[in-house]
């Protein structure tokens, strides 16, 4: 058994080594090799280097400064500047704030609650007063009563009256003629 037709081995020819394509891929080859890269910074080894002053440790310390909540959310005691009393926006807070004041306003409807006094004769007073009694289930029952009362008064003239005997004197008419 033999393996000859069976194995092709690779790059079986002869370059000069001044070629310039071996000379361009032996550079490339180099660029791509971290041993080469590694191998330029085997001077840095053993040298001290503090970070402090770098431009990203500087970068770093001015954003931690700005996204800072401490000094975001600093108490009103740390300002060094003081309000005037009678700015737009002090007063419109002092305003405000008295508006809103729930005790305030408790207390000032508990003292008008003893001094209104609203007069009996006023329309929306009649009013309810009338729609008191159209909706009260009592005065409704004694309103019927009453009527029972009075009896049934349907006069013989009433004009629905006439009307009733005289649609059924045309239709007993039209019985009749239908029938002979």
């Amino acid at each position: 058994v033999s393996d000859i037709d069976y194995r092709r081995y690779l790059h079986q020819w002869t370059c000069l080594p001044d070629q310039n394509s071996v000379i361009h891929a032996r550079k490339a080859y180099d660029l791509q090799s971290d041993n080469i890269y590694k191998a330029d910074l085997d001077w840095l080894k053993g040298i001290g280097w503090s970070p402090e002053g770098s431009l990203d440790v500087l970068k770093c310390k001015r954003a931690g400064a700005i996204l800072s909540e401490s000094n975001y959310r600093q108490p009103p005691a740390r300002f060094k500047f003081t309000s005037l009393n009678d700015s737009m926006d002090l007063t419109l807070a002092k305003n405000n704030a008295h508006l809103m004041n729930k005790h305030a306003y408790i207390e000032a409807w508990e003292a008008d609650k003893t001094k209104i006094h609203v007069p009996v004769d006023t329309p929306e007073i009649v009013l309810a007063k009338q729609n008191q009694i159209a909706c009260s289930d009592k005065m409704y029952r004694h309103a019927m009563e009453e009527s029972k009362k009075k009896g049934y008064n349907l006069r013989a003239d009433a004009i629905a009256i006439k009307a009733a005997k005289a649609s059924r004197d045309i239709a007993s008419d039209y019985k009749y003629k239908t029938a002979y």
